[in-house]
């Protein structure tokens, strides 16, 4: 029987609550065990995405990823964090900040599948996709 890294993570999510000390390390032991056993350590990532996903769900934690050409200030990523907590209706807010220069201006931000692209490259490839489509 296939175990798919979702429903594998939320086994271990359950065996762990309310866990701590020894138990809780005989039961992350055991689970590393049985990825081991079914083949899975490559897929590693995606059973530690899942679980994450479901720590976040549990605690009402939105996680966002900002990119921008030159580094956001710690006033401009706590405000946009707490807009981010506010349209959401999150508890708590994990920012992460990216700076990548060929951006040139503007931001890119990522909150679950979301994305608001308004950075001047994304602006520039739309305005030449519309002067150059057939008219």
């Amino acid at each position: 029987m296939k175990i798919s890294p979702k429903n594998f993570a939320q086994a271990v999510y359950e065996a762990t609550e309310g866990k701590s000390g020894k138990d809780l390390e005989a039961v992350l032991e055991r689970s590393t065990q049985i990825l081991k056993d079914k083949r899975m350590l490559g897929r590693s990532e995606e059973f530690l995405n899942a679980l994450q996903n479901i720590l976040d769900k549990k605690t009402n934690t939105i996680r966002v990823k900002v990119t921008t050409a030159e580094a956001l200030s710690p006033q401009a990523q706590s405000k946009l964090e707490h807009e981010i907590k506010e349209k959401h209706k999150a508890k708590h807010v994990i920012g992460e900040f990216f700076e990548k220069k060929e951006l040139l201006g503007g931001v890119r931000i990522e909150v679950h599948d979301e994305v608001f692209d308004d950075t001047y490259r994304n602006r520039m490839n739309k305005l030449e996709a519309y002067l150059t489509r057939p008219a």
